[in-house]
């Protein structure tokens, strides 16, 4: 396997000798002409081709330079059968100048095969910070713009450039006590990620939290920040309602990000940076990330507090109605209060309504309809039974609300209401029947009766159940049943617990389901997909066998593991042949030798002997 190996690379290398076209090697540079003085700015320089080294430049000693963060890409592309290749290698330098003036930013010079290319000198103005502002709105940009395009670039900014951050964004910093304040969960990345695992969000003490709907985040968008482009995805929208006064901070929310990283397969008779690219696998990693925390700034409501305000901060309006106001008495009437607005509608208070005598009033039904933002309306719905004929006037319900946009209270009022009830007081409700000493129960209908006087004659029809034998027979046999379960179930949760040793038992049966699972693709005429489930068999029966998670899944790693078991190299050997034939399935699956049954019959076995030494 090693020589064909060996083969297929150096076919690989003569055709791109054969067919790539010798390239220039070109340095840029890409550096803003202006900076404001304390805040970061980036320099990257881009050069075409990789492997050779970079000399930076001689930055002014007064400059905070961190980096270079430096990434790699090749592009590989066969038009008309010819092969085309580009190599691209760019370098991220992140600079704080403090001190005003103007600079130069030397050349810096990249080597490669006893080529030497320069990028040119940049010169770049360093202003403060009240100088940069005015600048903007000279340029005609407008001052909701350039807030806009700041928060964007602090985004970014506050993580030092990583690849994978998370951002709590909110809509304002300072609000009144119960004033809705409106949270979103971004994430930013520059790599590929496999999933998300274990977000954990931060108690936000002060707070009332009120989640929104989000979708899932099942794919994320391109945004360019600062030049950057990221991949963005909203995890969490959400609504956050202060409770206290104060600076109230909100700790950082954590996430474990699985990123996916390239894990290369270098052969030693081929040192070339181009097939080991091109011959390596994908692992996965998790990595932690963490937000940045966040200060609110929150204010008090005025005192004194009206006596009809009810907690409820926002700009909303008042509006009620009365089903109906002419009934028959006991006849039912429905009066609505309806809160509209933007707010905190779920912390809004019930109005205060002082019904008149006669009028019967039961609790509210609360509706609250939002359209996932703070904005929407809160209903109570009220059932009212007149009891008595006349009549009867509903005074105008008064609300206050404490409106933020105008820093005071503001005071709103429905319209009373007139009920005209008409019919006999006789008509009311048909009280529950109620006994009065010395006199007899009155028969108001078929749901009551009367109790049976006169003495009983009863008897002991048969000997109490307790007292019989095979009673107690039962109840022993039935305590040792319940004893015997709970003792196997005791066992089984221990044995459940070890995580570690029920991966170990079941990792043969596992394996060889995946591999019966290829035997029936192999069947289907589905050669690749049985070659790749072969391999899931056998790299995740080694995971279990080995107690690895399989982020550290690789072969370097399973040697140690094996070795450190005992296992025969002949066995480790035959592992490294299996998996390399997989490999190169993927590459070139019509190539003759071992056919797919077969190999499928030595992986069988190969596990079977394995299992034998690993148990």
């Amino acid at each position: 396997m090693a020589l064909m190996k060996r083969y297929i690379l150096a076919l690989f290398y003569l055709l791109a000798a054969l067919t790539l076209t010798a390239q220039e090697v070109n340095l840029t540079v890409d550096a803003p002409e202006r900076a404001v003085a304390g805040e970061r700015f980036r320099i990257v320089y881009t050069v075409n081709a990789t492997g050779g080294q970079f000399s930076p430049p001689a930055f002014d000693p007064s400059f905070s330079v961190s980096g270079p963060q430096q990434s790699t890409s090749r592009n590989v592309q066969w038009i008309n059968g010819e092969m085309s290749s580009v190599s691209t290698t760019t370098l991220i330098y992140y600079v704080v100048a403090t001190v005003p003036g103007r600079y130069t930013i030397p050349a810096a010079s990249f080597e490669s095969k006893n080529v030497t290319v320069t990028a040119p000198a940049r010169e770049i103005e360093i202003v403060a910070g009240g100088a940069a502002a005015s600048q903007s709105q000279g340029q005609g940009q407008s001052p909701g713009q350039s807030q806009g395009v700041s928060q964007s670039s602090g985004a970014q900014a506050a993580d030092g450039g990583t690849d994978v951050s998370l951002r709590l964004h909110v809509s304002t910093r300072e609000v009144y006590i119960g004033q809705p304040v409106s949270a979103t969960l971004k994430l930013y990345t520059r790599v590929n990620l496999s999933g998300i695992n274990e977000l954990k969000y931060p108690d936000f003490k002060g707070f009332l939290r009120e989640d929104l709907e989000t979708p899932e985040l099942r794919s994320l968008e391109t945004e360019v920040i600062d030049g950057v482009q990221y991949g963005t995805g909203v995890l969490q929208h959400f609504l956050l309602y202060p409770q206290i006064s104060g600076e109230i901070r909100i700790e950082p929310v954590q996430m474990t990000a699985m990123v996916q990283q390239r894990t290369s397969m270098r052969d030693p008779f081929f040192d070339d940076p181009f097939f080991y690219s091109f011959f390596s696998g994908v692992s996965t990693v998790p990595r932690s990330v963490s937000s940045q925390p966040v200060t609110i700034r929150v204010k008090p409501l005025p005192e004194p507090r009206p006596a009809d305000f009810h907690g409820a901060v926002g700009s909303f309006t008042l509006s009620s109605d009365l089903s109906k106001s002419e009934v028959e008495v006991n006849d039912a009437i429905d009066l609505t209060i309806s809160i509209k607005g933007s707010g905190n509608l779920n912390l809004a208070g019930e109005p205060v309504i002082n019904f008149p005598q006669g009028i019967e009033k039961y609790d509210p039904e609360v509706t609250v309809r939002s359209s996932g933002t703070a904005s929407g309306s809160k209903t109570f719905k009220y059932l009212l039974i007149p009891r008595n004929s006349g009549t009867f006037e509903i005074p105008p319900v008064s609300y206050t609300v404490f409106d933020p946009q105008q820093h005071k209270y503001v005071t709103l009022r429905s319209e009373g209401y007139s009920i005209t009830v008409t019919g006999s007081d006789d008509q009311a409700e048909v009280a529950a029947p109620v006994y009065i000493p010395g006199e007899d129960v009155k028969y108001l209908g078929q749901d009551i009766r009367f109790i049976r006087s006169g003495n009983g004659n009863l008897t002991l029809t048969r000997q109490p159940l307790v007292k019989t034998t095979y009673y107690w027979l039962w109840f022993i046999l039935a305590l040792f049943v319940a004893s015997v379960v709970l003792l196997l179930r005791r066992e089984q949760l221990r044995r459940n617990a070890d995580i570690t040793a029920l991966r170990n038992r079941k990792a043969a049966r596992n394996a060889h389901r995946r591999l019966a699972k290829a035997k029936a693709l192999l069947g289907s005429g589905m050669t690749e997909q049985a070659n790749s489930e072969l391999a899931r068999a056998l790299w995740g029966y080694l995971a279990d066998k080995l107690s690895m998670p399989q982020s550290q899944i690789t072969r370097e790693n399973c040697h140690a593991g094996l070795r450190a078991r005992n296992v025969e190299e002949g066995l480790i050997t035959e592992f490294d042949s299996i998996i390399s034939v997989t490999e190169y399935s993927q590459y070139a699956p019509r190539t003759e030798g071992e056919s797919p049954a077969a190999l499928l019959e030595r992986a069988s076995l190969l596990i079977s002997k394995l299992d034998n030494v690993l148990d």
